[in-house]
């Protein structure tokens, strides 16, 4: 940031997601927007990248030149992350107590809070579109005076998002409800295809 290097790591949560720190300013980040919202920084903003959620399997079709590394770490904390992760794709979730404390408002009633989907961004406008319904063949979605194309990866069901003229891929994340309703609440939500 403005030419020095910082270093980031999670301080806690808010809203049932994670804040970010940097050890430099002790600044608090969103880490979807890359927002710094309280601090010595507020107000300032980081670049954020899409970060797509996927499986070694499909990663490797994708890009068969990929190497994959693995550690001999085996903590508890990387085995609760390897059960967990096909959960968070696919299964419900259990919320503990503690991320509903850390919530400063009522999350958003227009889904289920633990409704699993894709949300994208473009520009100051978001849409959420709830996993059930992208159907296997994927969608096109007439959004924001552009065409955008949502499927599912052949090998690991996650969804993802690209603009049909260009074939860029917006800002987007597969996220819960109640985390993406909270990082953008004046969001859109997917319906599906008039007349399905």
């Amino acid at each position: 940031m403005e030419g020095r290097v910082h270093h980031f790591g999670a301080i806690g949560i808010a809203n049932g997601l994670a804040v970010l720190a940097d050890r430099e300013s002790r600044t608090q980040w969103d880490h979807i927007t890359g927002e710094a919202f309280a601090g010595p920084l507020a107000g300032q903003h980081l670049d954020a990248w899409p970060v797509r959620m996927t499986t070694v399997a499909a990663a490797r079709r994708e890009h068969p030149e990929l190497t994959v590394h693995t550690s001999a770490y085996r903590g508890l904390l990387r085995r609760f992350a390897e059960r967990l992760y096909p959960r968070f794709i696919y299964g419900g979730v259990w919320l503990p107590p503690p991320f509903y404390l850390s919530m400063s408002r009522s999350i958003d009633k227009r889904l289920p809070p633990l409704t699993q989907g894709l949300g994208v961004v473009d520009g100051n406008r978001a849409r959420y579109y709830p996993m059930a319904l992208i159907p296997t063949g994927g969608l096109e979605d007439s959004w924001n005076r552009r065409i955008l194309c949502i499927w599912r990866g052949p090998v690991d069901g996650v969804p993802r998002a690209a603009w049909k003229d260009t074939g860029a891929e917006p800002m987007q994340l597969l996220s819960r409800w109640y985390g993406f309703a909270f990082t953008f609440p004046a969001c859109d939500v997917y319906r599906g295809a008039p007349g399905s």
